[in-house]
């Protein structure tokens, strides 16, 4: 057992933390408050090789791994804890990489180096008006119109869709559809690469508009309306029918990077916070003194270590079962997965309330930032991906097992 990275990962962080400094660590407020286009901070991320970062160099990726991912995303949200950058990232590691897994030959090489260059975006279409967490009893039709399909329904929670409507390619989302009976269930879902702008051009059939949201501001988030837009057959990501698994295996990627997104912001906010208690001062002596901050201060960074290697653990398994391992499974990166979310976002979360009470009321200001953070936070704490109890319950149904839960 090693708890130590490789040379080959340590240069490749030295090079991720060195360009986050440089390039967004001084401007994260600006990409908050959309002064900084995400779709301008794209471009930059494609140059420096940080999209699409475990997809194979034949479709313009790094040939990386999911542990460099994780390094990467927990690096760019210790340099913009809003979250906006690094979500951006985690999304076009995971679901890009089940595009290149399912998806057809032609449509990977189209597609995928143009994701790599920051020139489109691959979101995922999930969660329905009726509720997010049962993706068996989603609505959204796909239907055979000759030699397309058409999907119809809502998709109430997409990441991106502006976003994609900006860059010069477009992009669109794995969208998660119904081509068998609602009694049916699982067996009769199937995802589409649909793509809602494709080299450059809008596709008809859909209308959009984006919610105003608390944090996160700088990747717009909204509600998409599908009426009748045409996919190809081979746009098809698997099998008819078979979608249903491939959509988990999407989600179990993006929540282990998504826990490093969450250790990234939790450090960010412990290191802004011991500054803090080290040089604040109550009643002539500094508040780290007082066992009420230090012992907590204590409690979180111990938190945080547990919750890193949490995050590790759950890439080092995706990249074992990505290159053949058989002692592994699909089966154990979701019960990591989830226990990646479920430890980091929690922690994030936490950490944000409890150093604004050491700042006081001046955290209720923008100038001091631990606010904003919180907010960008809460995105994955209140259900992006899951929901907390989302993740217990997958935890607990992997270890217990579904006859018992």
């Amino acid at each position: 057992m090693e708890f130590s990275i490789s040379g080959e990962d340590k240069m490749f962080l030295e090079s991720v933390r060195a360009f986050a400094e440089r390039e967004i660590a001084p401007r994260w407020v600006d990409i908050d408050e959309r002064r900084w286009p995400i779709e301008e901070v794209a471009a930059k991320l494609g140059e420096a090789g940080l999209l699409g970062i475990p997809l194979s160099s034949k479709y313009g990726g790094q040939d990386g791994t999911f542990l460099q991912a994780a390094l990467a995303v927990e690096e760019l949200a210790y340099a913009d804890p809003s979250l906006a950058t690094p979500v951006y990232v985690l999304l076009e590691t995971a679901w890009p990489f089940i595009v290149q897994r399912y998806g057809r030959d032609e449509v990977k090489e189209e597609v995928l180096p143009e994701v790599a260059k920051g020139r489109a975006f691959i979101g995922i279409g999930s969660t329905e008006p009726q509720g997010g967490s049962d993706v068996a009893s989603f609505q959204t039709k796909a239907v055979r119109d000759g030699g397309v399909w058409r999907l119809y329904g809502e998709k109430n929670m997409v990441t991106g869709v502006t976003t994609v409507l900006n860059l010069p390619y477009g992009g669109g989302l794995v969208a998660i559809t119904r081509t068998g009976r609602l009694e049916d269930k699982h067996r009769g879902i199937t995802v589409f690469l649909a793509l809602l702008k494709r080299r450059g051009q809008r596709a008809e059939g859909f209308e959009h508009r984006d919610w105003e949201e608390i944090g996160r501001h700088g990747l717009p988030t909204g509600y998409l309306r599908l009426e009748g837009l045409p996919v190809e057959d081979r746009f098809m990501l698997g099998e008819l029918n078979g979608g249903f698994k491939i959509a988990m295996e999407g989600f179990d990627l993006a929540r282990t990077i998504i826990g490093a997104a969450s250790v990234g912001a939790a450090r960010w906010l412990l290191d802004r916070g011991l500054e803090w208690i080290r040089q604040r001062a109550v009643f002539g002596k500094p508040i780290a003194s007082y066992q009420a901050v230090s012992f907590k201060f204590a409690e979180l960074y111990a938190r945080l270590e547990a919750a890193r290697l949490a995050v590790y653990k759950a890439a080092w398994i995706a990249d074992r079962i990505y290159r053949g391992d058989s002692a592994f499974s699909i089966k154990d990166i979701a019960t990591a997965g989830a226990v990646a979310k479920y430890l980091a976002v929690s922690l994030a979360v936490e950490t944000a309330l409890e150093v604004m009470k050491w700042f006081g009321g001046a955290s209720y200001f923008k100038e001091t930032n631990v606010a904003r953070v919180l907010l960008g936070t809460l995105s994955y704490y209140v259900g992006a991906e899951g929901a907390e109890n989302i993740m217990k319950l997958i935890i607990a149904r992997n270890v217990v097992g579904r006859d018992y839960v």
